[in-house]
């Protein structure tokens, strides 16, 4: 989530302007110059090089590298600061796959796309599909706002994403970033590293590795993608794929500020909103902005049970996303407040999340601005905003 700097897509949950353009994208015009910063890390002077972008936190730098990681570094840890005028570019295709080469060793491989970079150690079929729905997203997410004058800006720079065989590869790698609750997560989105890290959850290789020791073939790529469609997690592997993938454009294409105040109702109820799996099609999805019958079905039962949260409660802070009593009911309800004013106040939407991209990284936001931001775009009263949204949801389908 957002207090931890990640974008988390969780099981239970069914996943989760123009006065700043420059750092709001986080491009590097020509003009920009490199800082080179010496810090003092446990003891030891190192050199780190990059670019300062704005923080919020007077104690907290932010460095942008070339790689795309944003880096906090303590104020108090560095030791001299210089920058000058040469200019840094963000580093090529070429470079980052050397990179990830050299960070995850001979056990992983590489597969490229027209927009990703896909770091594996699954079967190889199931990367080129991962690759192949990523690339679907892409296209749908500009198409979809672009109809709707979202204000985007072309992702020109790969986007990496790692994908593990298993939850054992993937807890390896990622406890650093999740601790304890990478048991949990089936994958997420790290906005520091710009990375989705996610294991298949079908176990495509764990299956067709025992089909070989039975002496039987894996079957053709169409056969094998077969699989994953038809197992038992295939709606919520699809699911969690475009979730993140929605969570990565969103940061990467100028929709939201990486590390910055983001309402965690409208960034996961977002990504819920274009993840709807159709698993007829032969990447596992096909629209933007289906119901989401997993989320709709929860919701309902919210509603028949009397645990519907206050509608304050999730506009006003985010922690009905960090208890585990409401995390579901806040994924579910953020999802459905999210249909019902894109569907119904799309000029409104549009102008609240545009707004959202005002907000300085590493800045706070109190719950009496957050609700004032709110009722400003969206106008009137909560009480009366709310009845029409339940009303609306009682008659979807």
């Amino acid at each position: 989530m957002l207090g931890r700097n990640i974008q988390r897509f969780y099981v239970v949950s069914g996943c989760m302007l123009c006065l700043l353009a420059i750092e709001t994208f986080f491009e590097l015009p020509d003009a920009c110059g490199i800082d080179r910063l010496e810090v003092d890390v446990q003891g030891e002077t190192v050199t780190f090089r990059g670019r300062l972008v704005t923080s919020g936190d007077p104690n907290v730098l932010l460095l942008l590298h070339e790689d795309s990681r944003l880096q906090k570094i303590s104020r108090s840890d560095v030791l001299r600061h210089e920058s000058d005028k040469s200019g840094l570019e963000f580093a090529s295709r070429d470079k980052v796959v050397e990179s990830l080469r050299i960070e995850f060793g001979s056990e992983f491989n590489i597969h490229q796309t027209a927009h990703y970079i896909i770091c594996f150690n699954t079967v190889p079929e199931y990367a080129k599909w991962v690759g192949a729905l990523l690339e679907r997203l892409h296209r749908a997410y500009y198409a979809y706002w672009g109809k709707r004058r979202g204000d985007l800006q072309a992702v020109t720079k790969p986007l990496v994403v790692v994908v593990h065989k298993n939850q054992v590869s993937f807890k390896k790698y990622v406890e650093g970033d999740l601790g304890a609750s990478s048991e949990y997560i089936p994958g997420y989105y790290s906005q520091e590293s710009n990375r989705i890290n996610l294991y298949d959850l079908s176990r495509l290789t764990e299956r067709q590795e025992k089909m070989v020791i039975q002496g039987s073939r894996p079957g053709s790529p169409a056969q094998q993608i077969s699989r994953v469609l038809n197992h038992p997690t295939a709606e919520r592997n699809v699911a969690t794929i475009v979730h993140e993938g929605t969570h990565q454009l969103c940061f990467n294409s100028g929709m939201i500020r990486r590390l910055s105040y983001t309402p965690l109702w409208l960034s996961e109820g977002m990504a819920i909103y274009f993840e709807t799996p159709d698993l007829s099609h032969a990447t596992g999805w096909t629209a933007v902005g289906r119901v989401n019958q997993y989320n709709l079905k929860y919701f309902r039962y919210l509603v028949q049970n009397g645990q519907l949260l206050e509608l304050k409660a999730l506009l006003g802070s985010d922690e009905v996303f960090r208890s585990s009593e409401t995390v579901r009911a806040a994924y579910a309800q953020s999802w459905a407040l999210n249909y019902f004013l894109q569907k119904t106040r799309p000029e409104e939407y549009r102008s609240f999340v545009k707004l959202q991209r005002l907000h300085v990284p590493l800045s706070e936001v109190s719950e009496d601005r957050r609700l004032s931001m709110f009722i400003s775009v969206f106008g009137g009263g909560l009480t009366q905003l709310e009845n029409e949204f339940l009303n609306y949801m009682k008659q979807l389908k």
